[in-house]
């Protein structure tokens, strides 16, 4: 999806298409690699944009809760990294401790729930993230066991 689009996406559910969106927009359709609020912000900055680092939050947030963007907790701190959505209410990931490579998970288990465990709930989104050590950092990464 290209920067217009998620401009007319957000102009069709009701919010102002302000300078500092569009410019967040574009660089997030020019990004393909996840991006947290902080690398986002210094990405402007070395355009010459300056934009309010809690904007950018706020902004992130807001294209997060309106289903434009997907976020992961790439560092298990609660700093949350974020790129375009790519698919409908379904967010998995693969997230390596040591370099933070995320892999995209093709397997739902919300595919395998049958209506009666859903208890009658409709519409569902689904997100995990299996955190673990990628087969490059493997031989690098001392296990907890192993220490």
């Amino acid at each position: 999806m290209d920067a217009e689009q998620l401009c007319s996406q957000l102009a069709a559910k009701g919010y102002k298409m302000t300078n500092s969106r569009r410019k967040i927009l574009n660089s997030m359709a020019s990004e393909p690699d996840w991006m947290t609020a902080k690398s986002l912000h210094d990405k402007l900055l070395q355009q010459n944009v300056h934009i309010d680092l809690s904007t950018i939050c706020r902004n992130l947030d807001m294209m997060y809760g309106l289903n434009m963007l997907c976020r992961v907790d790439k560092e298990r701190n609660g700093t949350f990294a974020y790129r375009l959505q790519d698919m409908q209410n379904h967010h998995h990931h693969l997230i390596c401790l040591s370099c933070g490579t995320i892999v995209p998970l093709e397997y739902c288990p919300l595919e395998e729930l049958q209506e009666r465990q859903t208890k009658g709930f409709s519409d569902l989104e689904c997100q995990f993230e299996v955190y673990g050590y990628c087969q490059a950092c493997q031989r690098a990464v001392k296990k907890p066991a192993e220490r």
